[in-house]
């Protein structure tokens, strides 16, 4: 009960941020299409022209993934291995395939909005399905950089992060986006 109290609290504070640092990406696009928004950066990364989108996509992303920091709902440190102690055999690989597959979503998700999808440096001429992965792989790794360097937040401290922080930033992403389009 107390996980599921948490996930839900957690939920609300980082998915609203994390919906509103899209926006300034489809802005500059001016499309929802993800081949479209991928065409659009051809020249420049959104990276370069959204970097408060990012981090806000970023950090709610690591909270999405319930990856450490932001790992509150599983709490692997107090549980043994988090919520899912009693399961084994397939049930347990189930638990362990989604938490990687969220992972690999989110890393593509950021590929795709924020770095340029396919495309990749003049200078160094590779296919473009050979970017995607050398971004992909690098963003996966940064993940499990991130759960492996840093300890975990307190719920306050998570809650705080999402209204107090990423809220706003995310708000003013948005705001500079429209005063750059006009």
């Amino acid at each position: 009960v107390l996980g599921s109290l948490r996930t839900c609290a957690q939920m609300i504070s980082y998915e609203i941020p994390m919906g509103f640092s899209v926006i300034g990406v489809v802005m500059l696009a001016h499309s929802m299409s993800l081949l479209d928004i991928v065409e659009s950066q051809a020249g420049l990364w959104n990276v370069v022209t959204q970097p408060l989108g990012f981090f806000v996509f970023f950090v709610a992303g690591l909270a999405e993934a319930q990856r450490i920091p932001f790992d509150l709902p599983e709490a692997e440190g107090d549980l043994g291995a988090g919520y899912h102690t009693e399961y084994s055999g397939m049930r347990f690989s189930f638990f362990m395939i989604s938490e990687y597959l969220i992972v690999v979503f989110l890393s593509a998700l950021i590929v795709i909005l924020f770095f340029g999808g396919w495309h990749g440096i003049p200078v160094i001429p590779l296919p473009p399905v050979v970017w995607f992965l050398l971004k992909l792989s690098f963003f996966i790794w940064v993940f499990m950089w991130l759960r492996f360097t840093f300890p975990r937040y307190r719920y306050d401290q998570l809650m705080s992060i999402g209204w107090k922080v990423l809220l706003p930033l995310s708000l003013a992403n948005i705001l500079i986006s429209g005063v750059f389009m006009i």
